[in-house]
């Protein structure tokens, strides 16, 4: 049997006019993380600075080892700077933690 394909949800169009700066805490790098940032980038008309920060994952209730932290930490920065990019409407800085 395929996997099942979860359903994917629109939102609203509301723009944020005012929003300079937007930061994604404990990023993953999922499609949910990428579709956020990607309304953001669309919505946020005078949007100037994007800032991804995968640190806050080990905030978490259950604590993983440290090397699986740091993984997942590199993978969602390696997330970020893949698909991120060809998203940056000009003009917007994209930092990544």
């Amino acid at each position: 049997m395929g996997r099942r394909r979860k359903a994917t949800y629109s939102a609203a169009a509301h723009h944020h006019d005012h929003l300079k700066l937007f930061q994604i805490l404990g990023y993953y790098g999922g499609n949910g993380d990428l579709e956020l940032a990607a309304y953001m980038l669309q919505n946020a008309n005078a949007l100037e600075k994007i800032v991804i920060d995968p640190r806050a994952q080990l905030d978490k209730a259950i604590k993983a080892t440290k090397d699986f932290s740091e993984n997942n930490e590199e993978a969602a920065r390696s997330s970020a700077r893949l698909r991120l990019p060809p998203l940056l409407p000009q003009g917007v800085e994209l930092v990544i933690l």
